[in-house]
């Protein structure tokens, strides 16, 4: 799915609203599309790329911003290729995961299949029962 695409769709969380789609969520951190609910909030990725390195990447961003009073998850919609399955990048990201605790609030990671996230026009709506079962999950616990 193309960035722009994404950053277009109609993201939704019950109770949460977009703060941000694409910009400047604090200095040097520009995530896709971010939801908010007070201190609580649902960062979002999608990547296209082939590279574990960007989905660490992602991962250490959201830890870091979620951290003090912010709460929250991160949502990786990916782009299965032949080298890159959503299982892999689960399973790399794993261990990361459990290392970051001590430094976050970022316990949980969601990863989904761009195709699944978005099987039509409308995306799934996030932390749904539909959306927790069809997406991966990875937790630090």
């Amino acid at each position: 799915m193309k960035d722009k695409l994404f950053k277009n769709l109609l993201h939704n969380a019950k109770g949460y609203s977009v703060l941000n789609s694409g910009g400047q969520l604090v200095k040097g951190y520009k995530p896709d599309t971010v939801l908010q609910k007070g201190n609580e909030y649902i960062i979002m990725e999608c990547d296209t790329g082939t590279s574990r390195k960007g989905y660490l990447g992602a991962m250490l961003k959201a830890a870091r911003f979620l951290s003090n009073e912010k709460k929250g998850v991160l949502v990786l919609v990916i782009k299965e290729k032949p080298n890159t399955k959503v299982k892999q990048i689960a399973e790399h990201l794993q261990e990361y995961l459990i290392w970051l605790q001590p430094l976050t609030n970022l316990n949980i990671v969601y990863l989904i299949e761009s195709n699944r996230y978005c099987p039509d026009e409308n995306p799934l709506e996030l932390l749904s029962s539909e959306f927790i079962t069809t997406a991966t999950i990875i937790k630090s616990d």
